[in-house]
């Protein structure tokens, strides 16, 4: 087990995640002499990202919009992993404390200064509990308190927090405005980025505009006056994984995640791509206690009812392997293997027998009863690709062999968060297998899997496993290093109740046409400032 340097935002998604730093720079694509110069670029995002507030909203299609209009205040380099100065000039740790001085100089697009005062306003607002911030208790501990004199911003939790540096730092920081008129840029932006938003169209696409006087980049690789850096941004909101695999292949758009079925004939087609690490199959038990998916035995039998290689094998369309952990988007904080060992091995008459033991026995129909309820699960997956919905088929057809009845609900990114992690009837659906937790810290999923449900908090499946309560608030009270084991147990001890588990990671590839990025992308996540247009 290792534990290490990352950035560490939580991510809700269905597709790639996980917000990481922009990473050192590597060789693009062409040398700088065949950039061109105020040029265009277009890529895609799988949803609509509907509220674009950074401190408001943990979607990922919305992280991808954002990584072009605001900025952190370090930078975690993906490759080496090293922490790089970005808003922030200099940095220290002081235990439960972090102190940076920030940069001189650093403009909004609104055309205000960017201050240690903002950062701490930024920080204090997600803790306000009245503004319902999905980052507060998960990227900041629900401790926190920033406050800000002169040029430096300090950062205290009243008690030890584990990555504080990389999940503090890595937060995208709006403008003063945005906090006193949060609405002000849900269809617009207010950062330090080098675009600002000038255009939305709700599910076709995103307009942005290259700001003047950008020169606050991770070691002066970007300013606005960098040849290839683009004038205009253009962010397509494109569902189908086909038509996105078309729009890069003919130069429709310059840079797109292409994975599944259509990976192949992409690289066949000699792009230029980069790879990353995607966790692209999870099935989560919703545990809301009229729903039979509450029993600890049926989603035993569920699991022991499925063959996970083979779905694995099908999901991922032959790619993909196993997961290891929660957290796989690189680079990870923690690097240990919690699902070995946890889970029972894939056999059907185990699968009867459990749910026979339960108490679970066949009507005249031979669906399984209990308690005159029936095993009726309604199954909610992602059916934008082809080996998605064979998965799902898969699954389906093991279900309905231990008495179950089985509806599955299939639609894109968007309609499984709205079904699932966004819906507002916690009894409406049974088992996902369409949605995926992407983070690079374990400390993440906490708020996610405990606490109350909707409305009052974000346990969007109910779960309440006293174990992983018991076990995540203690490593959540560890330094870095010392925490991942614990983490690592808080995990275990989801897996053996089969609360839910992450099944498979996918490699997956950002594709170039046309342009390149200095930058590695992370999860799929490119900052603004990577991107260069070729000639």
């Amino acid at each position: 087990m290792k534990a290490r340097s990352v950035s560490a935002t939580a991510v809700i998604s269905v597709g790639v995640f996980t917000l990481a730093g922009c990473g050192g720079a590597s060789s693009p694509e062409g040398s700088v002499g065949e950039y061109a110069k105020d040029s265009s670029f277009t890529t895609v995002i799988n949803a609509d990202p509907g509220n674009l507030h950074p401190l408001i909203t943990n979607l990922t299609s919305t992280q991808i919009v954002n990584a072009y209009s605001y900025d952190s205040l370090i930078d975690i380099d993906a490759q080496t992993r090293t922490v790089r100065p970005y808003l922030a000039e200099s940095w220290r740790e002081e235990g439960n404390m972090l102190k940076f001085v920030l940069k001189k100089g650093v403009t909004c697009a609104d055309g205000t200064s960017f201050t240690a005062q903002t950062a701490a306003d930024d920080i204090n607002w997600v803790m306000d509990p009245e503004n319902a911030s999905p980052l507060r208790g998960s990227t900041v501990p629900s401790s926190t308190v920033a406050s800000a004199n002169g040029d430096e911003l300090t950062v205290t939790t009243a008690e030890p927090a584990p990555f504080l540096l990389s999940r503090m730092g890595s937060m995208r920081l709006p403008c003063a405005a945005t906090l006193e008129d949060p609405a002000s840029i849900r269809s617009s932006s207010n950062g330090t980025g080098l675009f600002k938003v000038t255009e939305v169209v709700p599910n076709d696409h995103i307009t942005m505009e290259r700001r003047d006087g950008y020169t606050w980049s991770p070691n002066g690789e970007t300013t606005s006056d960098t040849l290839g850096v683009p004038k205009t941004v253009t962010i397509k909101i494109v569902t189908d994984p086909s038509t996105t695999a078309n729009l890069v292949l003919t130069g429709g758009v310059n840079a797109a995640a292409v994975t599944g079925s259509d990976e192949e004939r992409v690289l066949a087609a000699g792009l230029d791509s980069k790879t990353y690490t995607t966790l692209s199959g999870e099935f989560i038990f919703n545990h809301f206690a009229a729903l039979p998916t509450a029993d600890r035995a049926v989603r035993q039998a569920l699991v022991q009812a499925v063959d996970l290689d083979d779905y694995t094998e099908i999901t991922t369309g032959g790619k993909g392997t196993r997961a290891r952990a929660l957290a796989v988007s690189e680079p990870l904080a923690c690097d240990y293997n919690s699902v070995e060992g946890t889970i029972l091995d894939f056999d059907v008459d185990a699968a009867k027998k459990t749910l026979s033991d339960a108490g679970w026995k066949a009507g005249p129909d031979g669906i399984l009863t209990k308690d005159g309820r029936p095993l009726a699960l309604n199954v909610i997956f992602n059916n934008s690709r082809d080996t998605n919905s064979a998965a799902a088929e898969y699954v389906a057809t093991q279900w309905e062999g231990l008495g179950a009845r089985v509806k599955l609900t299939g639609g894109d990114y968007s309609f499984v968060i709205a079904n699932t992690f966004s819906t507002t009837d916690l009894s409406s659906w049974d088992v996902s297998i369409g949605l995926t937790l992407g983070s690079d810290t374990p400390s993440i999923f906490a708020k996610y899997f405990t606490g109350p449900p909707k409305p009052e908090g974000v346990n969007f499946a109910s779960l309440d496993n006293k174990k992983y309560i018991e076990l995540s608030t203690e490593a959540s009270l560890l330094p870095g290093d010392e925490s991942c084991k614990v983490w690592e147990e808080s995990e275990r001890a989801l897996f053996k109740d089969v609360d839910l588990l992450p099944v498979s990671t996918t490699p997956a590839h950002m594709f170039f046409n046309g342009a390149t990025s200095i930058y590695p992308p992370s999860s799929g996540i490119l900052p603004g400032s990577a991107i260069r247009v070729l000639k």
